[in-house]
């Protein structure tokens, strides 16, 4: 059983984000990883639940989306989105527990940094709280 996500705190890393930085003397940009981090009270208010909340937040579910994402600042262009601070989704839900039809977002799930389609799969590593507990 893993904690809940929901907007009240927490956070999910991805590493590497392979960005595109400039490198001086180079005359074309170089990749480069770096780690990304996005912040759970960014989450995107219509993407989370409405009617359910934990601890008075909205709770996270399948395909709840993050606003924005950090880290790869230095960088240009993801290698495989073309993004820098993209917007970020929970890409994996409990398979048990549904939030209002979706299924429920959880400490450990893939979270895809930087856009549609993600440079890095991460998960969530800092929990949002610790009461509700869901099962995979």
């Amino acid at each position: 059983m893993f904690p809940a996500v929901t907007m009240m705190g927490g956070m999910s890393t991805a590493f590497p984000d392979v960005c595109l930085t400039p490198a001086p003397p180079s005359p074309s940009p170089v990749p480069i990883p770096y780690p990304n981090m996005a912040q759970c009270p960014t989450m995107i208010p219509g993407t989370t639940t409405t009617k359910i909340l934990i601890l008075g937040m909205p709770a996270g579910v399948l395909m709840s989306m993050y606003a924005m994402s950090a880290g790869d600042l230095p960088g240009v262009a993801g290698v495989a989105s073309g993004m820098v601070m993209g917007p970020c989704k929970h890409m994996l839900g409990s398979m048990k527990v549904l939030y209002e039809g979706k299924p429920a977002a959880y400490l450990g799930a893939p979270v895809g940094h930087n856009g549609m389609s993600p440079n890095a799969v991460g998960m969530t590593v800092v929990p949002s709280q610790v009461k509700v507990l869901i099962a995979p």
